[in-house]
């Protein structure tokens, strides 16, 4: 699990450091103030050295589009002439990893754009002289167990005859499972391969005991052959889950993806979309009960005052003894950041004074 990481020039962010991370974190803040990417810089580090992750991140923001402006956004302040850097630490495997993105620049002159360019590469119809073009990313990766540091893997995600190709080293492999939801995504055919994963497990009936504290008539769920999930409320028919409302569906998609992650990680951006307020303490007492089973670090980003009550609220009703959850409040002025941590003490007694802890 992650206890610390360090984020350095990746988007909005300049230079940010948080650590104590538990079971369960949930980050707040103003807008802008960097939580989706303290969320996208914990899913590269995922598997660091896998060239796909950093356009994925880009989908997560419903960013699809690859040109040369593309690349670019991953830099703070768009600047290539500063690399990314990303540090974790972890326990259980106590590690260090540590993950340089670069851009993959060449120089170009007196290029003359065509049709077929315009497709993928956004550049201007000609230049007057040498002018540095970025062409994709460098992934530079090193592991470090304990005092043994291992070998460097490069790896490399370019546009090359007009499509994306990856280069991955012979070295590369992924480390731990990781899930991202972004904040109105989820994707169908992610739900259906983890719903067969937990039905051949046999551990459907776990699933639908959560749900049906929201819909206390949802009995059964079969998995159809469109790879959707479907319901019986006692109708003549089987519902798909996703008509049962964004609540139902997105509770869904969380508990799965940690039940289907045992060991692994769990991004949930913006957790509260989709819930009514007063569902949401349901919400986070399965996403604790569950981490817990299946031991699962969970990270999260909400707006809500609400979400962070019923965040406090839920892991207060459980009787929990140990300590095993952190709030941070990510705080911005202008290009300094910093987060201010709250274990649960701290943030229930700041609750109960009502100071706001957003």
């Amino acid at each position: 699990m992650y206890k610390k990481i360090t984020i350095k020039g990746l988007r909005g962010i300049k230079h940010l450091e948080i650590d104590d991370f538990q079971q369960v974190n949930l980050f707040v803040g103003k807008n802008n103030c960097g939580k989706t990417t303290i969320l996208e810089a914990l899913f590269l580090l995922i598997a660091p050295s896998n060239p796909v992750l950093p356009l994925k991140i880009n989908t997560f923001r419903d960013y699809k589009t690859i040109n040369e402006s593309t690349w670019r956004l991953f830099f703070n302040k768009l600047d290539i002439n500063s690399n990314v850097r990303l540090v974790s630490e972890l326990e259980n495997p106590k590690e260090k990893r540590n993950l340089i993105i670069k851009p993959d620049t060449k120089t170009v002159a007196n290029v003359t754009k065509t049709a077929s360019d315009r497709k993928l590469i956004d550049i201007t119809d000609s230049y007057s002289g040498p002018t540095q073009f970025v062409d994709g990313l460098i992934l530079e990766y090193t592991l470090t167990k304990g005092d043994k540091k291992h070998k460097k893997i490069t790896t490399k995600v370019i546009v090359k005859n007009q499509g994306i190709e990856t280069i991955v080293s012979k070295d590369h492999k992924e480390l731990m499972d990781g899930v991202f939801f972004g904040s109105s995504t989820i994707y169908f055919k992610d739900m259906g391969e983890r719903f067969d994963n937990i039905q051949i497990r046999k551990q459907t009936d776990r699933i639908i005991k959560v749900l049906k504290r929201i819909e206390p008539s949802l009995d059964k769920l079969s998995l159809g052959v469109d790879g959707r999930v479907y319901c019986d409320v006692g109708l003549d028919r089987l519902l798909p889950i996703n008509v049962m409302g964004d609540g139902m569906f997105r509770l869904l998609g969380i508990i799965m993806a940690i039940m289907d992650s045992e060991n692994g990680i769990v991004l949930i951006d913006e957790i509260e979309n989709g819930f009514y307020y007063s569902s949401q303490e349901i919400v986070w007492d399965a996403v604790f009960e569950t981490a817990k089973e299946f031991n699962v670090q969970v990270f999260a980003t909400t707006h809500s005052i609400e979400c962070v009550k019923a965040f406090s609220s839920a892991y207060s009703k459980r009787g929990n003894k140990e300590d095993n959850l952190r709030l941070y409040r990510i705080e911005r002025d202008i290009d300094e950041f910093r987060a201010v941590m709250y274990n649960h003490k701290i943030l229930e007694a700041s609750l109960d004074s009502d100071w706001e802890v957003r």
